[in-house]
C-alpha cells in the first residue's frame, strides 16, 4: 500500500534505523533508497541493507552517484515508487511504530491524497526530547485573529501555512503519487522545498491531519535547516512569489494575506521546524 522513499545524504550512523522503521509496518510494501553523494559511508549501509532485506529494500542509487540535493532525489524515488501512497522519510529521523496502521485506521483516509500528523523530537542519541503537535505548537505565535482550533476543524492548512511550516518536515508527509504529478513535485529548493510541496499539495488536493504522533525528528548540529538561515529568508521569498503568481486566487483569503504579510515583513521567515517543546 505505501511506499516509503529515504533520500540519504551523510547518516552513514542514522540510516539503519531510519529503514528498520519503516519495515515494521506491513503496509510498507517496498523501501526505496537513493544516496545522494555522501563521504561518510552512508552509501555502503544502503548497499548493506539492501542485501539484508532483498524483497522490501532497493537501493537505487546512481553507479556515478553525485550530490543533486534532497528535492531532486525524492523525485526521483517517488518516480521509481510502485505504490499509490508515498511515505517520505529523511535519512536521520524514524517513523514512529503503528503511524501506517493509524492512518489507513482513520475514517477520512479514503477520501484524502496527502496526510500529515505530529511530530516527535529526538536527540542524536534517539532519545525523545520534546514533541511538535501541528499548527497547536507552532514556531512562533499566529496572530491573534487566527482561531487555530476552529481553521483545523475546517481545513484551513493552506491559511495556517501561509504564516508558518507547521508541518516541520517532509518526513511528515504521505501523499498519493498522482498528487506529487499534478503539484510538479518537489522544487528545487535545498531548504524549503517541503513547505512548497505541502502548500501546493493543500491548494490541489484533499489534506488530513492526523492528530497522533507519526515521526520522530532527529535534532543534531548537522541539521539542514541550520546551514544558512539568510538563504533560508531568500528561498522563502521566492517560494511565496512563485506560489502566488501560479495561485493568484489566494490573495482573496483574508487568513492567507496575512500570514503571506507576516513573511514579507519579518526578516526571518518562520519555517516551524527546530522547536522541540517539552
Amino acid at each position: 500500500m505505501f511506499s516509503a522513499v529515504i533520500p540519504i545524504y551523510n547518516h552513514a550512523s542514522f540510516v539503519a534505523q531510519a529503514i528498520c522503521s519503516a519495515l515494521r509496518s506491513p503496509l510498507v510494501v517496498e523501501v526505496l533508497l537513493l544516496d545522494d553523494g555522501s563521504t561518510d559511508g552512508s552509501r555502503r549501509v544502503a548497499a548493506r541493507m539492501a542485501a539484508a532485506y532483498p524483497g522490501r529494500v532497493q537501493d537505487l542509487t546512481p553507479p556515478r552517484g553525485g550530490n543533486r540535493g534532497a528535492h531532486h532525489r525524492l523525485n526521483e524515488l517517488v518516480a521509481q515508487a510502485r505504490s499509490e501512497w508515498i511515505a517520505v522519510l529523511n535519512s536521520d529521523d524514524a517513523f514512529v511504530s503503528d503511524r501506517f496502521e493509524t492512518v489507513v485506521g482513520d475514517a477520512r483516509f479514503a477520501h484524502a491524497d496527502f496526510i500529515f500528523g505530529n511530530l516527535l523530537f529526538m536527540n542524536q542519541h534517539g532519545a525523545l526530547i520534546g514533541a511538535k503537535r501541528g499548527p497547536f505548537d507552532p514556531g512562533a505565535p499566529f496572530p491573534p485573529c487566527f482561531d487555530v482550533h476552529s481553521m483545523v476543524m475546517q481545513n484551513q492548512f493552506l491559511d495556517l501555512l501561509s504564516h508558518q511550516n507547521f508541518l516541520g518536515t517532509t518526513g511528515n508527509m504521505i501523499f498519493r503519487k498522482a498528487l506529487h504529478e499534478r503539484v510538479g513535485g518537489f522544487a528545487a529548493y535545498r531548504y524549503v522545498h517541503d513547505w512548497d510541496f505541502a502548500l501546493r499539495a493543500m491548494a490541489l488536493g484533499r489534506p488530513l491531519y492526523v492528530q497522533r504522533f507519526l515521526t520522530a525528528y532527529r535534532m543534531h548540529s548537522r541539521n539542514t535547516i541550520l546551514e544558512n538561515p539568510g538563504k533560508v529568508d531568500d528561498e522563502a521569498a521566492d517560494l511565496f512569489a512563485r506560489f502566488v503568481a501560479d495561485f493568484p486566487a489566494v490573495l482573496t483569503r483574508p487568513s492567507f494575506q496575512i500570514g503571506l504579510q507576516f513573511n514579507v515583513n519579518h526578516a526571518c521567515p518562520r519555517t516551524g521546524v527546530l522547536t522541540a517543546s517539552a
